[in-house]
């Protein structure tokens, strides 16, 4: 039998969420999965039907579902998405300045003129 309010559910299973949280050795993010569990326990209260079985065992199944949902999602993002600070640090760029000057060691007057008037100056020349 499902408890009568909402808010008498959460303090009866608050520490399900909990356990089940660490079950899944959520270390980061904590609060997050901790709303996930308290929105599967919201749920779970919702869709509860006393003739399909207890509530507890359905509350567990449900708030563990949605936690892993999220898990799912953040494994999703962090495979699409790569922090870019990642890649400069490890390919640290060069003052831009030093390189330019690097491979305009190789130019002739004509071409240097051209390169600098073009791109340090920003003028365009027209044909």
């Amino acid at each position: 039998m499902k408890p009568a309010t909402f808010a008498d559910t959460v303090v009866l299973y608050e520490g399900m969420i909990v356990n089940q949280i660490k079950r899944l050795n959520i270390y980061q993010d904590y609060e997050e999965y901790y709303q996930c569990g308290l929105i599967g326990l919201w749920h779970a209260y919702e869709r509860y039907e006393e003739e399909k079985g207890s509530f507890p065992a359905y509350a567990v199944v449900t708030v563990r579902g949605y936690i892993l949902e999220r898990l799912k999602k953040e494994c999703v993002v962090q495979e699409r998405y790569v922090c870019t600070d990642e890649y400069e640090e490890r390919f640290e760029c060069e003052d831009t300045g030093t390189r330019a000057k690097d491979f305009m060691s190789v130019l002739d007057e004509k071409e240097k003129h051209i390169i600098s008037e073009r791109f340090f100056t920003g003028k365009n020349m027209g044909r």
